[in-house]
Formats: C-alpha cells, structure tokens, sequence
C-alpha cells in the first residue's frame, strides 16, 4: 500500500472521523451583529430560516447576490430575542461576507464588527464533539460555545485568547482536518463554490430553506429547484492516491464526454486513498459509469460517493 504523506496525521483524522477533535479556525471569518433589526437583516439576506434559530445553536445558511449565486457559506448563531448574532465563515469570505452586508443594509439598526479585531475561533468536529466543546469551554471562562452539525465552534474571551494555558490541548493537525472537510462534504468559499454556481447546484440542502419568505436570490432558487434547471450537482469521491492531488479544475469525463470539473483533493490520512470534491452534470450521476479525471494524455478514475464519504 503506497502511504500519502500525511501518514502522521492519521490519529488525528481517525479521532475527527470517529470521536472528536479541535481544530484551529483563527484564518476564518467571524463577525458580530448586534442592533434591534438584526434578526431581519439577516432574514433578508440568508437562505436559512432564522426564525427557528435560537441562541447556543448556529444553522448553515449561503448569503447569494441577486443571481442567485453564493458569495459565502456561513454559520449563524443568533443571539436572545434577535438583536445580536454571530456570523461565521472559512477564511474565503473574509474579504466578501463583511462587504456583502454592507452592501445591503441601508436603513436597518444593525451595528456591524470583524472580521479583525475578534478572538481567534475554535473549532470542534466530530461525532463526539459535544463532550469536547464543554470540556474545553470549561478551561475558558466567558468562552462562547456554538453547537452546530458536524462541525461546532468555540469563541475565546478576548483575555483567555491571550493565555497559553486556555488553549485546548490539542489542535488536530491541518492536513487531518482537511481530509475530514472533503469526507464531510463541508465547500471551501472561493475554491468549491464561487460565483460561477448557483445556490442549486451546491448539494448542501441543510442550509437552503424552500419555504421561507423572500431573500436576496431567491427567485433563482426557486425557479431552478421547481422547473427541474439545476445542470450539475456538488459532489465528492474517492481516487487512488498516486502520490500527489488532482488539481483544480481538472475535467471530468465519462464514457469520453466532458461532464464536470474538480474543485480540490487531498490525500486520506492512514490510506492510500484520496479524497475529492466536484461537480457533475445531472446526466453522469444518473447514467451508471466510470468517471475519470483528464490529467494532460493521462486519466485517473475517481468514484463519486455520497458524503460522508
């Protein structure tokens, strides 16, 4: 069996997959919203609907432009009766998300803070996660905890993000968080979903709410999830790791036909095997059949899978 590199990050990836681990999301973007329109600021903006969020718990939601396209997948805490809430996104919307609601707030009371000057944010993953985010909240007074699915997070008091002694034991190593991302089926903004898709083609149905009131974008989600228009769908697979990824926008063949593209790889800790996310067209998951990964004259066989992979 050919080892990936990433050999050392095994029991790391094996505690993401089958326990739980923290994982250092200080690159990532939080911002703070406080003001009495703040619930219906982010109503108007969010394809999830936050009347049923409540505070402690963040839901999944994309923030789209007016084509229905996603400038960001975000996690939203809403805080006691609406008037405040903490927004959290990957490193990709740290220079869009902040701009984004700027841009549409015009005469709502909604005070707006970050991405800089916030403590660094904590993440906590996997299927134990519960257990860990209060042992390690417990280490820091004043620490906002965030349940949410698969992925939890944890925001340091500003004074406990200055002492050592506040940080979790144990940060999960890079390269094992990332392999749990792609097995997850959690996109990066900016590298597995962009301006050139729309909401619809995202496979993340958690976050998109068909029964909620209007929002920036909606009408493109709904005309393209009612009259059957989605072309493609977000995907992940698997592939044999030959020592290095596939690269990104790699095509995507079945049966000689161009029908998609990847978005990024990684090798599986502890495996042989690689891990993906891309998309393809409605036709190619629905036709049976070999997929391959068009690398110049050469190919590689990836197998879509459903997530988690």
């Amino acid at each position: 069996m050919r080892e990936p590199a990433t050999t050392g990050a095994a029991p790391d990836y094996r505690a993401l997959r089958e326990s739980a681990g923290a994982v250092d999301l200080s690159a990532w973007t939080v911002l703070r919203l406080r003001g009495p329109d703040t619930r219906a600021f982010l109503q108007g903006l969010a394809t999830q609907d936050l009347e049923s969020a409540r505070p402690g718990h963040a839901l999944p939601s994309f923030f789209l432009n007016e084509k229905g396209r996603p400038v960001a997948l975000a996690w939203v805490e809403m805080g006691e009766g609406g008037s405040s809430a903490l927004v959290i996104a990957d490193e990709g919307a740290r220079s869009v998300l902040r701009a984004h609601f700027e841009r549409f707030r015009v005469m709502e009371d909604v005070e707006i803070e970050g991405p800089e000057g916030m403590p660094p944010l904590i993440g906590i993953a996997g299927p134990g996660r519960g257990s860990l985010l209060r042992e390690t909240s417990g280490a820091m007074p004043g620490a906002i905890s965030i349940e949410s699915e698969n992925l939890s997070f944890l925001l340091p008091p500003p004074a406990a993000a200055a002492r050592p002694q506040a940080a979790p034991p144990h940060f999960a190593d890079p390269a094992s968080f990332e392999a749990w991302r792609l097995a997850t089926g959690i996109p990066r903004t900016g590298v597995d979903i962009d301006l050139d898709r729309i909401a619809t083609e995202l496979s993340f149905p958690g976050a998109i709410s068909l029964t909620k009131g209007c929002y920036v974008g909606q009408e493109i989600v709904a005309r393209t999830s009612n009259r059957g228009q989605v072309r493609r769908h977000r995907v992940g697979f698997r592939f044999d790791w030959e020592g290095r990824p596939i690269a990104a926008r790699t095509e995507l063949r079945a049966g000689g036909v161009a029908v998609g593209y990847v978005t990024s790889t990684a090798p599986e800790p502890g495996t042989d095997q690689g891990i993906g996310m891309g998309y393809l067209t409605v036709e190619a998951l629905q036709v049976p059949g070999e997929v391959h990964a068009l690398e110049g004259s050469a190919t590689r066989r990836v197998r879509p899978s459903p997530w988690p992979l």
